[in-house]
């Protein structure tokens, strides 16, 4: 009786769906004043946070993840690719300042410069289709090519801020988690933990 029961534990144990992948996840904490920036590597590519004077003089930051070519691995995964205040963080696209640092925000990223180099030609021709070999497909060319990418996920969360009467910062205080695949190599100094997979984009 006992060599038949564990014959049938071990096929039920070879049927079973294999678990899914760990993540891990790294967090970084840090407080800014008006006009201040931060950047923290996170391996080959840096997270920063930089403060933007435009002419209009609307927003105070906008937040980033850039390799060393400058290229930002946020912006290609998180349309609308044009006019979306996402990444401000501060007054821009007719949001306050208030307004937009009471909002916590989460960004898919890219993982790797392959994926981005493959990815990019989708963005320049949904941006601009008149120059896109099929124009009249560009739009939905990206949006298939963005669902087949495997991504990671910054989460930013707002701890503090404070913002004048007449709507200019003076500061805040900010928390940053970035989950990935497990083998995508964050920096061994920022001490990666185990971390549940965040669900596929929609």
């Amino acid at each position: 009786m006992i060599l038949p029961a564990l014959c049938s534990l071990a096929i039920s144990l070879f049927v079973q769906k294999p678990a899914e992948p760990a993540c891990k996840s790294i967090a970084l904490n840090f407080s800014l004043k008006a006009g201040e920036n931060y950047k923290q590597r996170v391996n080959d590519l840096t997270f920063k946070t930089k403060t933007w004077e435009p002419k209009s003089g609307e927003a105070e930051w906008t937040f980033s993840l850039e390799d060393a070519d400058g290229h930002d691995y946020i912006y290609t995964v998180n349309p609308p690719l044009r006019f979306n205040p996402s990444q401000f963080l501060g007054a821009a696209y007719g949001v306050t300042a208030r307004d937009s640092l009471s909002r916590n925000r989460e960004s898919r990223f890219l993982l790797n410069k392959g994926d981005y180099d493959r990815f990019w030609p989708f963005v320049t021709n949904s941006l601009w289709p008149y120059s896109a070999p099929r124009p009249d497909k560009a739009a939905d060319e990206y949006w298939n090519a963005l669902g087949k990418l495997r991504t990671g996920l910054l989460r930013l969360k707002i701890i503090k801020s404070d913002v004048t009467p007449d709507d200019a910062i003076r500061s805040a205080e900010f928390l940053v988690e970035l989950v990935a695949p497990s083998d995508f190599r964050f920096d061994p100094k920022l001490t990666p933990q185990l971390s549940a997979c965040p669900p596929p984009a929609e």
